[in-house]
């Protein structure tokens, strides 16, 4: 005894009662996904920011290093 089978899948077209995604649309978690990646881009300025600071502080002190050292040779020679 042979049985055949014949299997089919049915796809939908995405929309399932109307209610499929409507949390991702909806207007206030688009608003709040909005605030949340504004937080997270301000955040990751300000470390930029504070790294380059950081990095300004350093050569400064080296330029005054340099500077002092300088000073100190200028007065060796005299």
């Amino acid at each position: 005894m042979e049985t055949n089978y014949q299997f089919t899948r049915a796809y939908s077209d995405g929309v399932v009662g109307g209610s499929a995604g409507a949390t991702a649309r909806s207007k206030g978690f688009s608003e709040r996904e909005q605030a949340q990646e504004g937080q997270y881009i301000r955040d990751l300025e300000k470390e930029k920011l504070r790294k380059l600071k950081e990095k300004a502080d350093a050569a400064n002190k080296e330029v005054e290093a340099q500077k002092q050292r300088m000073a100190d040779n200028g007065d060796k020679d005299h």
